[in-house]
């Protein structure tokens, strides 16, 4: 992109206009962002999804113990 000049402009005038509309910071990644938010039954079900497919390669699925201290209520 940065060697079509076409392009390049394209890009900078998109950019432009999009931290314009979101004052200083572009909308569609303030928005993208607010979309991006996994929550946490998603978030379950893919750590199990990665735990079945590392187990069945016979490759270890531990975390640290520092990772499952986080995840674990304190009281």
């Amino acid at each position: 992109m940065a060697n079509n000049e076409v392009l390049l402009s394209l890009t900078h005038g998109l950019v432009w206009d999009q931290c314009k509309r979101g004052q200083g910071y572009p909308v569609a990644i303030s928005e993208s962002h607010e979309q991006a938010v996994v929550s946490t039954g998603d978030r379950r079900v893919f750590r199990r999804m990665l735990a079945d497919s590392l187990e069945r390669q016979n490759l270890s699925s531990a975390t640290s113990q520092k990772d499952r201290s986080k995840r674990s209520p304190w009281v």
